[in-house]
Order: structure tokens, then C-alpha cells, then sequence
């Protein structure tokens, strides 16, 4: 873990590990949704995604932690899905 990231923890209210795998569960299921039964594409799903996400930060950290947090995010190295097992549009 990185010394920027751990920082970003403390500053950040951490979540459960039960409220992590809710909110992330819950999100994914409607993502799933608006991929699956709507058939929107995965560009607009995941762009709206990071849009709101971005907002969200922008609205309750200050600029220097919102300039943080967005390093971070850019320099982390993220796993896709198994496409065999979830469908992605």
C-alpha cells in the first residue's frame, strides 16, 4: 500500500468490511442491470460511474486531498472481470 494511500484512509471515514461489500454488491447489481436489461453501454455505465464518483470526492475533500486521491486512483493497478463469469455488454 501506498504512503499517499494510507493517508487517504486516515482521512477518509473507513467503512466495514460488511458496508464495503454491500454498497459495492449493491452497485454492481444495478450496474449489471442497466448493462444487461437496458443495454447501455459499458463506456456510459463506467464514464457516469467515474463522473459521479469524482463529484463525490470533489465535494468533501479539500483540493489537495481531491488532487491525492485522484493520483491514487490513476496509479493503482485494477484487475478486469472474468468476462466467463459475469457479462459485461
Amino acid at each position: 500500500m501506498t504512503r499517499d494511500l494510507i493517508i487517504m484512509e486516515k482521512k477518509l471515514n473507513k467503512p466495514t468490511a460488511g458496508e464495503e461489500i454491500k454498497v459495492y454488491d449493491d452497485i454492481f447489481e444495478h450496474v449489471m442491470h442497466l448493462l444487461n436489461a437496458h443495454q447501455f453501454s459499458v463506456e456510459l455505465i463506467a464514464g457516469t460511474l467515474m463522473a459521479i464518483a469524482q463529484r463525490l470526492y470533489k465535494t468533501h475533500l479539500d483540493d489537495e486531498d481531491y488532487k491525492n486521491i485522484m493520483k491514487i486512483i490513476t496509479e493503482q493497478e485494477v484487475e478486469p472481470y472474468n468476462v466467463n463469469k459475469v457479462r459485461i455488454h
